[in-house]
């Protein structure tokens, strides 16, 4: 009797305490990314690329930001770098977007689900270790899926569910941050429509306040399409786009999926072939439950509601899975699929409640007990992974930090750096760096322009081949004054000056 009154003490809780969970969730979330806060040494490239351009907009230091990358991470930057802030300020920044990212998920997953659901997929995204690995990274990633996941949010509680007509209004602003923080973000847009046109056929273009939205939209655009038109020449965002070439990844994201959902159990992952990939399973059943849900109500679809949040689901899913897998022509890396794990997450969490719903009738307490040690087991090996590669690379291109601090102590603002990792070097030297000269012109440049002072060699950002004999070459027109190593002691990077 004892025992199930402790049970049902224990579901009760469970039913009733929703918001409490999601608290605790959101503190064990705090608590794993303040472990890795500030952990790394130096910035990398991309990350460098937008402070580099921040400090560029409010300092003044000579840089421009490609015509491939968003604007809006390093324009608000450069509002806190005026305002005072500092890198470590900037990495606090980031983390309060991821936070926002496991608050959103679960919030959107219960209006498109329920709570059960929604908290399954915050608790995942909590520990899941591409989030934690790129919140300790300041780049474009964490910030455009927090704009992703509230624009979505907005959208359904503006479109779908008819709250407010204000929801839909902040959906368009919201939206076009998220597409001027990383372009793909567009891809929103995408899936929202072909939800529009398969549940509601044209009748939204009869929704004023959606027009509202698109307008919005459209003002913010504005300001960046003069300014990036004036830039670069080019037609904002499709001018982006036209720098990479379509190419074929199925085979390499499909190959990637076990390791990024890697969901190992004791035991279970060394015994079966399967046992350390659970996610991949639920996931992969909750597909193919929704699919067929969809197919066999289709004629229901403008109607049923469960119905439109399986279509909205299912197209969040695959739309950008499938974008990066054949049109972005980006190599592939776990980051690039950052919009759809909210998506994936939702489903893990179908599969764990459609199992559940199955087995439930034999002892509901058991069924909870058991999805709490799965998800218990998965965050253990997820964090561990998480923490290894987090460690291993957080000392990567510190050299280029060294280097560019060394430059700026011993430089005047006008002198200027030949080198690659334009960047890192930039943000840390406050200098200007040229990309190396043709081979037969590197003497003649350097002969006509005296406030070049600097040569960086480095194995960490390939400079063209010829360069790394140059040095050899012209001992009378350089001398080395600063190296670096790496673990076995080889020169890694090498700063030289040029003799005047």
């Amino acid at each position: 009797m004892e025992i199930k009154n402790l049970q049902d003490k224990v579901l009760s809780f469970l039913d009733k305490n929703s918001n409490l969970i999601l608290i605790a969730i959101l503190i064990f979330a705090l608590i794993l990314r303040l472990k890795y806060f500030n952990i790394n040494q130096a910035v990398w490239y991309d990350e460098a690329t937008y402070l580099s351009a921040a400090k560029s907009w409010a300092f003044g230091i000579p840089y421009e930001i490609e015509f491939v990358r968003p604007i809006f991470l390093p324009f608000m930057m450069a509002m806190f770098y005026n305002l005072g802030a500092t890198e470590l300020a900037l990495r606090v920044l980031i983390l309060i977007f991821s936070m926002a990212g496991v608050l959103f998920t679960y919030l959107v997953g219960k209006e498109m689900f329920d709570k059960k659901i929604a908290l399954i997929a915050a608790f995942i995204t909590s520990f899941f270790y591409v989030n934690l690995f790129y919140t300790a990274r300041i780049m474009t990633e964490t910030p455009s899926m927090v704009f992703w996941l509230i624009s979505l949010w907005l959208f359904w509680k503006g479109y779908v569910k008819n709250e407010s007509k204000i929801y839909l209004w902040f959906f368009g602003f919201f939206m076009i941050l998220g597409i001027l923080t990383r372009f793909p973000s567009g891809l929103l847009g995408i899936i929202i429509l072909f939800y529009l046109l398969l549940t509601d056929k044209f009748r939204f273009l009869k929704n004023k306040n959606l027009w509202i939205a698109v307008t919005i939209a459209v003002i913010i655009l504005i300001p960046y399409s003069i300014w990036y038109y004036t830039t670069y020449q080019k037609i904002p965002i499709i001018g982006a786009a036209g720098f990479y070439h379509s190419q074929n990844y199925l085979y390499t994201y499909i190959s990637m999926l076990p390791m990024v959902f890697q969901s190992p159990i004791p035991a279970l992952s060394e015994i079966l072939p399967w046992g350390g990939h659970f996610f991949i399973i639920l996931l992969f059943l909750a597909i193919a439950v929704i699919i067929f849900n969809l197919i066999m109500g289709y004629d229901m679809l403008t109607k049923e509601e469960r119905l439109k949040k399986n279509l909205l689901m299912i197209l969040w899913t695959f739309i950008p899975f499938f974008y990066f897998a054949f049109l972005a022509g980006q190599f592939p890396e776990d980051r690039y699929l950052f919009f759809s794990y909210p998506a994936a997450f939702y489903l893990v969490g179908f599969g764990f409640m459609f199992i559940y719903d199955k087995f439930k009738k034999y002892s509901k307490f058991l069924m909870i007990i058991l999805i709490i040690l799965v998800l218990s087991f998965v965050s253990y090996g997820q964090i561990n992974y998480a923490d290894s590669i987090i460690k291993i690379k957080s000392s990567s291109y510190i050299q280029f930090k060294h280097a560019g601090e060394f430059i700026k102590a011993n430089s005047n603002h006008e002198d200027k750096i030949i080198s690659t990792g334009a960047p890192q070097l930039t943000y840390y030297s406050e200098r200007k760096v040229i990309y190396w000269p043709e081979e037969e012109d590197i003497k003649k440049f350097i002969e006509e322009n005296n406030d070049v002072r600097f040569i960086v060699l480095s194995l960490l950002e390939q400079s063209p081949p010829w360069t790394y004999t140059w040095p050899e070459k012209n001992s009378d027109k350089i001398v080395p004054i600063e190296a670096y190593l790496d673990q076995q002691q080889r020169p890694i990077l090498i700063i030289y000056e040029i003799k005047r």
